[in-house]
């Protein structure tokens, strides 16, 4: 799927659907609250350490992700919309210790914001939570630098939500 970005140019779109063996409420309540976040958010390998959790429309989750032997990576959410138990959007950045934008420390050209949106549905006992990720604001460059990884950053998300999976089943 693709969009039109803020600069006027088609992003192709990160979606990914994955259906989790656990309650709506639980799974949402696992996106929503800090001490669950540090227990599955963020790259395989790192531990999360949130700074600051602000759950609200206009409200930001600043974290800390700590690696062994490399140094930590900043991170933050701005929430732009909740529905309760249905869904949630965000903006998403790298950030510095005190919460700012950076740029991602791995791509210098990588958009400093992407728009995620993320909903949750029920089905049979389980739940599906659909996300979708596109480049905010970003410059034609950014556009494809986002789109050069975009299988990483499939692989990335994937292993995320592996680590949900399995804390939800903990």
């Amino acid at each position: 799927m693709t969009a039109t970005s803020a600069a006027g140019c088609r992003a192709k779109t990160l979606d990914i659907t994955r259906v989790f063996k656990a309650p709506r409420a639980r799974v949402w309540q696992a996106w929503t609250t800090a001490d669950d976040l540090e227990n599955w958010w963020g790259p395989k390998g790192c531990k999360l350490n949130v700074a600051d959790m602000d759950f609200r429309p206009g409200g930001f989750f600043h974290y800390e992700m700590k690696f062994t032997n490399t140094p930590s990576m900043w991170g933050r959410f701005m929430y732009r919309e909740i529905i309760n138990g249905s869904r949630i959007v965000w903006l998403n950045s790298f950030a510095n210790e005190r919460g700012g934008i950076a740029r991602a420390p791995f791509a210098a050209d990588f958009p400093l914001e992407v728009h995620n949106t993320v909903t949750f549905a029920n089905s049979d006992g389980s739940t599906i939570v659909a996300l979708q990720s596109l480049p905010f604001g970003a410059t034609d460059g950014e556009i494809q630098a986002f789109e050069a990884i975009y299988d990483n950053m499939i692989k990335g998300y994937g292993a995320t939500l592996d680590q949900l999976e399995a804390y939800l089943a903990s």
